[in-house]
């Protein structure tokens, strides 16, 4: 045989595995139900819902659980200048890779004011500095792990001591709005 001959050879036979091969993942296909009536099992993708109530936001990554809010009064001691409304609350990661939890709070949540003429975005305080809060602080910027939980703290400056404050929660940046939390400041 030339050297042609054992090159059309080479390639048969290269055709013919291949084609082996094709039957094979053929073969490995999901079956119909042989009988019309009987099921035939499908996998399906659990999609978790997307929600804020009960104080629970609970997006596609993570589920974040306010724990308190309370105002904090202006103070010299504290460098706080005007009054804060103030949130505790617990991250878990719900992905499968590491998330912050400060991050998190800052991409699905915002805080506003009724004005007379407009609606005010509070913007983020000076972290209270308290004791009481020192177990908020102490993995505040550490990015949580897979199924871990941290606590957090958040603290926004009132424009108006006497106007509601209204926490509107999101799936993250510019997402879909998931509700939102009047609160009374007393």
């Amino acid at each position: 045989m030339n050297k042609l001959g054992q090159t059309v050879v080479i390639v048969g036979l290269g055709l013919l595995l291949v084609g082996c091969g094709t039957e094979e993942a053929a073969q490995d296909t999901p079956k119909k139900a042989a009988n019309p009536t009987e099921k035939v099992e499908m996998a399906q993708t659990k999609k978790e819902d997307v929600y804020f109530k009960d104080d629970t936001l609970k997006i596609d990554m993570a589920t974040v659980k306010i724990l308190s809010a309370e105002v904090l009064e202006p103070s010299k001691e504290y460098f706080r200048e005007k009054p804060q409304l103030v949130f505790t609350y617990e991250t878990t990661n719900d992905s499968k890779e590491p998330l912050n939890g400060m991050t998190t709070w800052i991409a699905c949540f915002e805080a506003t004011q009724e004005g007379t003429d407009t609606i005010n975005k509070l913007e983020v305080g000076m972290t209270p500095q308290e004791e009481k809060y020192a177990s908020y602080l102490e993995h505040q910027l550490d990015d949580i792990k897979p199924g871990g939980t941290a606590k957090g703290i958040m603290a926004y400056d009132i424009d108006d001591p006497k106007a509601v404050v209204t926490l509107k929660a999101t799936q993250g940046m510019a997402g879909k709005e998931l509700g939102e939390k009047k609160i009374e400041l007393k």
